[in-house]
């Protein structure tokens, strides 16, 4: 064996520290010990004090640069308490240092928020099982390209200087989604202490699956300091980050029984052998890897003027962006084609489900590519940009504050796909065991009879296609607030109002063409195709697994001129769509929309004495949206044109009319126990694309089919009732107990519907289906939640430096009313909710050494309706993550730091049916080792 430390060993080897630091022995807890006798508060030397300063509602604020993790815990106890709403937080334990690499993992902490992960972190985020989550910088309704939100996974987390989850909401705050809003609050130069602050970091994180290291970086750069003419402070932060990942997956999709009927002979369902006839079976079955990297430049700019104590002003401006490369390669079967026939079938413990089979399609005139199987080779390359600005002037006097602000955001997102689909030759047969023991819990396998995937000369190519997908985003909002100071000791005790105007303007622009290129009427082989000749075997990590040949998707891409060409000399029927580098739109995908908002709001608060102090804010908030959209509508042309589809414009408007009332109480039973109450509203809108006024009417369907957009979608909107017990002791010491009702209406579903009259589309008289996502019914959200969390300051010695946080939510109740019957179990859940979730952490922390092992649990969840089959809908199993991290602060300004994440090796595994019909497959998720420096001066 090799005397060299492989990566391999390293991670294990920072697993190991990670996973021991906690232990209370050797020169460490010695330190710790010693510095805890020698302070008798070890955390106040890891906060600074900043100046006390107004808030705009006219509340005392003062700024803490927070330092270290019991700094980061108290400040988001002291948010939580302090809140009108009810809202959690995660704050920096230090200049550009969270605790997780990226805002959704750091949210994934905090109770009733559920997260998923792929490509190497965390990604998309639900509150209270609600996904569409409201996203906001600095309060600011924020969003990326065409999309109501932003991707969290975009924004750094050396940026951030806390997150936000708000639960519920007041009257003053922008309106958007009915599942809450994450707020990410960026650091402000008046924020930190006066002078000079320099911070930084620098950061390797090692992918065991990827086997490469991911660098970060960061640096702040601010200044506070006092003129004449007031105080003033700017502020520059900048990051950049490289995620590198790879994931191995086994997959199957969509089981459904086949179509078609023994009266017709080259169906699939005529193909299955007898008292077989109704067996549900995956429609495809596959073998994967993707990997790629994601960089996130960013750069974050302020400037702050205090000109006295009455006014003063903010200027900042953000550029977020994030520029990804992804190849994604599988090799698939299908398996209900036209012309299959099945053998050796045998079934799942329920009679009626596959578990495996052969399938066979013979090459003759009817089928005479033979099996539908072959290799689907995605590259692609996305590029964000996204530009926010925002004017703040912020005026006070002893009975009234006026605050005004004004924001313009732009964005673009561009992404260009190149795919190349090979097959082998002369593909008749293959086996499938949907849930073979190649894994540790079932999974797809599949063998290819007849046919040697190691020879590059077995495959040819059957498509090549590209496309380009170009966003375009423009944003102006100004909002005005007065607030006026009603009374210090009286019932009332302000009057708030304001009036907010937005208008947005996004627009899609969608390409793609394919080429079939043929050689001598056969598939051009794999060799010959420009590219070909780096054609390399790949394949999953997984126990198994085949191989196949595939051209890499950059040398795939890098090739494109060379590939036009090559479709316009093979290809005659698509040379034309292929003569130029543009690609040809797809008007049906493309749209332009205009979106107006005009919101009013009056909120009072309140304080009064009833056996217990009762303080609160009672308010309504009025918002009337309104825009027009437009798109194409086509159908089939006929001989008279050449057969050239027939496009039309199409426009479309909406509107929205909403008013919003919220009312919060909370109750002080004693200086540290309050319980909140709260009634809230909120409305979440359709997304731009959904409510496209297009459509494509196939008139050569019996009957016909129409596949549109829907401008008449309704608003999602929701009523909230919520109370929260609340005790805070200590220093961020907390327990919790909360529980919600939520009702909503408006939940969206996509389906096909029979309509008797097609004349909105241009078919008058006629019946047919028509496919488009539509509202289905109300949904009832109903649940519990729970935390603690303390630091040991009571216990002698090093132990008083240990803290534990532990929370959990149990959602009683997820239902959505979907257009179909109750007759199977789950029918009725919503997609993205698990039932539980729960997070336990324990900390160590003194002003030299601090470390944390944390561990989250989710539980399983509905992940997407299969439309076709509900009771098939697709599944995610319960998910699990332990991390761990270890800080060491040898000076004053410089902090070092090694963490893992993943070190159970949690897989990500999912399953057909509520009740475990077949297994869908596994997706690997990597363990990571990071290695970090952290500066400050």
């Amino acid at each position: 064996m090799s005397g060299e430390m492989t990566m391999r060993d390293i991670l294990r080897f920072g697993t190991m520290v990670a996973a021991i630091s906690l232990l209370p022995i050797g020169a460490f807890a010695q330190t710790g010990a010693t510095a805890a006798t020698q302070d008798a508060n070890p955390a106040e030397d890891r906060t600074e004090v900043v100046d006390p300063t107004g808030t705009p509602d006219g509340s005392a604020k003062t700024d803490i640069l927070v330092i270290g993790i019991r700094g980061s815990v108290t400040s988001a106890a002291n948010k939580k308490r302090k809140a009108k709403q009810i809202v959690d937080s995660v704050v920096s334990e230090d200049v550009g240092k969270l605790p997780d690499n990226n805002v959704p993992e750091a949210l994934s902490r905090i109770t009733g928020v559920q997260i998923t992960r792929e490509r190497g972190q965390g990604q998309s985020v639900a509150i209270r099982g609600l996904s569409g989550v409201q996203t906001t910088i600095n309060g600011n309704d924020t969003s990326l390209g065409v999309g109501r939100s932003l991707n969290l996974a975009d924004i750094p987390a050396e940026l951030l200087k806390s997150v936000d989850v708000y639960k519920t909401r007041t009257a003053d705050q922008v309106e958007g989604s009915i599942a809450g809003t994450v707020n990410v609050e960026l650091r402000r130069p008046l924020d930190l202490a006066k002078g000079w602050t320099i911070a930084g970091s620098v950061k390797g994180i090692y992918d065991d699956i990827a086997e490469k290291v991911s660098p970060y970086g960061s640096l702040l750069v601010a200044k506070r300091f006092d003129t004449g003419i007031g105080e003033v402070g700017f502020l520059v932060n900048a990051s950049w980050t490289r995620t590198n990942y790879k994931e191995n997956y086994i997959e199957s999709e969509s089981p459904d029984v086949p179509f078609g009927s023994a009266a017709e002979p080259n169906s699939p369902r005529a193909g299955l052998p007898a008292g077989f006839e109704n067996t549900v079976i995956p429609y495809r079955a596959y073998y994967g890897l993707e990997e790629g990297r994601v960089d996130r430049p960013s750069i974050s700019a302020a400037l702050q003027w205090r000109a006295n104590d009455n006014l003063d002003f903010v200027i900042e401006g953000q550029y977020l962006g994030s520029d990804a490369r992804n190849t994604s390669d599988r090799l698939y079967l299908l398996t209900r084609e036209t012309g299959s026939r099945y053998s050796n079938i045998t079934l799942q413990p329920d009679g009626r489900t596959v578990r495996s089979l052969t399938v066979t399609v013979p090459i003759n005139s009817v089928t005479p590519e033979g099996l539908q199987a072959g290799i689907d080779s995605i590259y692609s390359r996305a590029k964000s940009d996204l530009y926010t600005t925002n004017f703040e002037m912020h005026w006070r006097s002893e009975r009234a504050l006026l605050n005004t602000s004004i924001q313009y955001n732009w964005s673009n997102v561009d992404t260009v796909i190149a795919e190349h689909l090979t097959r082998p030759y002369g593909l008749t047969s293959a086996t499938v065991d949907f849930a073979s023991d190649a894994y540790s819990r079932p999974v797809p396998s599949i063998t290819f009879n007849g046919i040697d995937l190691s020879n590059i000369n077995t495959y040819g190519v059957q498509r090549y296609q590209d496309l380009t997908n170009a966003e375009r985003n423009r944003e102006f909002a100004t909002q005005t607030d007065l607030t006026l100071i009603v009374s210090d000791t009286g019932l009332l005790r302000t009057i708030q109002t304001g009036v907010r105007f937005n208008q947005r303007t996004n627009r899609r622009d969608y390409g793609y063409r394919d080429g079939l290129p043929r050689i001598n009427g056969q598939f051009t082989p794999l060799a010959q195709f420009p590219g070909g000749s780096q054609a390399e075997l790949v394949g999953p990590d997984l126990p198994g697994a085949l191989q196949w040949y595939r051209i890499p998707g950059d040398v795939v891409f890098a090739n494109r001129p060379a590939i036009r060409a090559y479709i316009q000399a093979n290809d005659p029927g698509n040379a034309a769509r292929f003569s130029t580098e543009a690609i040809p739109p797809d008007r049906g995908q493309n749209f332009e929309s205009v979106e107006n908002r005009l919101s009013y709001y009056a909120q009072l608060n309140y304080d009064f004495n009833l056996f217990f102090p009762v303080e609160g804010v009672v308010g309504a908030r009025y918002t009337n949206t309104w825009g027009n959209v437009s798109s194409f509508n086509f159908r089939p042309g006929n001989a008279s044109n050449n057969f050239q589809d027939i496009v039309e414009s199409g426009a479309g408007k909406v509107n929205y009319e909403d008013i919003l009332p919220s009312a919060t109480a909370l109750i002080h039973f004693t200086p540290k126990f309050q319980l909140r109450l709260s009634y809230t509203t909120n409305v979440q809108r359709p997304a731009f694309y959904d409510q496209r006024p297009f459509y494509f009417a196939e008139t050569r369907a019996v009957p016909p089919i129409i596949f549109a957009g829907n401008p008449d979608l309704k608003a999602q909107r929701e009523h909230a009732f919520d109370a929260s017990a609340e005790y805070y002791f200590g220093r961020g010491g907390q327990l919790t107990l909360a529980g919600y009702y939520k009702k909503a209406t408006g939940f969206l579903y996509y389906s096909r519907e029979v309509v008797d009259n097609l004349a909105r589309y241009g078919l008058p008289g006629q019946s047919g289906f028509v496919e488009q996502v539509r509202n289905a019914g109300d949904g009832t959200f109903a649940g519990v939640e729970a935390s603690a969390q303390t630091f040991f300051d009571i216990l002698p010695g090093f132990w008083r430096n240990f803290g534990v946080s532990l929370n959990g939510s149990y959602i009683a109740k997820a239902r959505i009313e979907y257009p179909y019957p109750e007759d199977f179990p789950g029918a009725f859940d919503s997609t993205d909710t698990s039932k539980w979730t729960a997070n336990a952490a324990l900390f160590y922390d003194t002003p030299t050494f601090s470390t944390r092992v944390a561990f989250n649990y989710r539980s399983s969840y509905r992940l997407f309706v299969w439309t076709n089959n509900p009771e098939y809908s697709w599944y995610n199993d319960d998910t699990y993550r332990l991390d761990a991290a270890v800080n060491f602060t040898p000076v004053k300004f410089m902090t070092l730091s090694i963490e893992g994440t993943n070190l159970l090796g949690n897989d990500v595994y999912r399953y057909f049916g509520q009740q475990n019909l077949l297994p869908l497959g596994v997706r690997t998720l990597a363990r990571t080792v990071q290695g970090s420096v952290r500066f400050r001066f």
